[in-house]
């Protein structure tokens, strides 16, 4: 027979998650993989850096993108803007360098004959630093 301080003691199975619950965890879980670019509302430095390129380079085109348009309207319904704020934050911030840069643009978005006056007006746009955490070569 089961004595009742051992009844007691006995943990009990917690309820299911429900569904409401499974996706808020879910969607924080998610919020933490976005790029500083999109989480980082902090991020000023980074931010005057895209407002500076937006209004310098214009018109940035990379392959066919019309980046200055993106810029100015914040990437509004084109999947490829996130994919150019992750690869430009880790050239601001030094960890990748602009070959690795310009490679990773290239081979997104496509070769162009305007790329290069876009990657000379990007590049000349940066703030003086070194860049500790770029790969050796650059």
């Amino acid at each position: 027979m089961c004595d009742r301080r051992q009844r007691a003691a006995r943990p009990r199975p917690s309820p299911p998650m429900s569904a409401a619950g499974l996706a808020l965890a879910l969607l924080v879980a998610a919020g933490g993989c976005a790029p500083d670019s999109v989480t980082n509302v902090q991020a000023t430095g980074y931010n005057a850096y895209l407002n500076t390129i937006a209004s310098s380079c214009n018109p940035l085109m990379l392959g066919d993108a019309n980046v200055s348009e993106w810029l100015q309207n914040q990437g509004v319904n084109d999947p490829n803007y996130s994919y150019f704020l992750d690869l430009t934050s880790r050239l601001y911030y030094g960890n990748i360098s602009p070959a690795a840069y310009r490679d990773g643009i290239t081979g997104f978005f496509g070769p162009s004959t305007r790329n290069e006056a876009s990657f000379a007006c990007i590049f000349r746009n940066l703030p003086p630093r070194s860049m500790p955490n770029a790969p050796p070569g650059m």
